[in-house]
């Protein structure tokens, strides 16, 4: 097995041609493609490819059969093609395993400099992978039966989004006894409201609930960070927002797609009388 960097155009139409029939449970990594961006690693068997990486601290994969992949070509190799310390493992369930197990048998070698190896993830985080089957739009209206509105967010709404944005991070994303800072959510929000498409609601002027996506692939769209003040919540706000967001996916010829965590069943059947439908498992290894 030979790791290859994706460098040309006709390496990037390769790699859309591949990733395009799992899009669905790895649509950050079908975005990066699209965007023709750097650190992309073909594994490739002889001339056939078996899957393809993103390599930065964050490694997003396709994998589609695991039994394809040489385990020592990548113990050997991906120690040289990491320029950063590996700090979380992102896709379908199988291929995560899999590459926790790689960087756990490299035991560290990833970052010299750390203060302990990185071999071994502080948590992982098992998700249910949903994709949208609904083809009706439910509603265009950006106003709610009670008269709520929906609105579009932009950079000018940051400080007004940040409390909402850094109580979801607290309960969906941050590692626990790490501590997030007020930094890490606004650069997280602000390459959010500046490259993908964030709606909240507002009650009365006040913004109280959000959603936005996360990637914006080939053919898929991914959706997350959806959050409801706990004062406001079980009034319908988190589907209202999803659901308006699952029609622009829509209009734009896209496929919504989103996860939720295997223990979270009230947001798992939320989704469901959405019209979203159970099409894989993800998970997400934190270091």
């Amino acid at each position: 097995m030979t790791l290859i960097p994706v460098e040309t155009p006709e390496d990037f139409l390769l790699a859309q041609q591949f990733i395009i029939p799992h899009e669905e449970t790895c649509t950050t990594l079908a975005s990066l493609v699209r965007r023709k961006t750097d650190k992309l690693i073909f594994l490739k068997n002889e001339n056939e490819i078996a899957g393809i990486l993103s390599l930065d601290s964050t490694i997003y994969h396709c994998i589609p059969d695991i039994n394809l992949i040489d385990k020592n070509s990548l113990l050997k190799n991906l120690p040289y093609l990491m320029k950063k310390p590996v700090r979380c493992i992102s896709g379908e369930t199988s291929g995560t395993e899999f590459l926790v197990e790689i960087v756990n048998s490299i035991n560290g070698s990833l970052d010299t400099t750390a203060s302990r190896p990185l071999n071994h993830p502080e948590i992982k985080y098992p998700y249910r992978m949903l994709r949208w089957s609904s083809k009706k739009i439910v509603s265009t209206s950006t106003t709610t039966e009670n008269g709520e509105e929906i609105i579009r967010c932009t950079e000018h709404d940051m400080e007004i989004l940040h409390p909402l944005q850094k109580d979801y991070m607290k309960g969906e994303v941050a590692v626990p006894g790490r501590q997030l800072t007020d930094a890490e959510v606004d650069i997280t929000l602000r390459q959010i409201l500046k490259n993908q498409l964030c709606f909240a609601l507002t009650v009365d002027g006040d913004i109280v609930a959000k959603a936005n996506t996360n990637a914006i692939g080939i053919n898929c769209i991914q959706i997350g960070g959806v959050y409801t003040h706990p004062l406001y919540r079980r009034n319908g706000y988190a589907g209202a927002l999803v659901q308006a967001l699952c029609n622009r996916a829509s209009q734009a010829g896209r496929k919504p797609v989103l996860f939720v965590k295997e223990k979270n069943t009230p947001a798992f059947n939320l989704y469901q009388k959405l019209g979203f439908e159970e099409c894989g498992r993800y998970m997400i290894a934190y270091y």
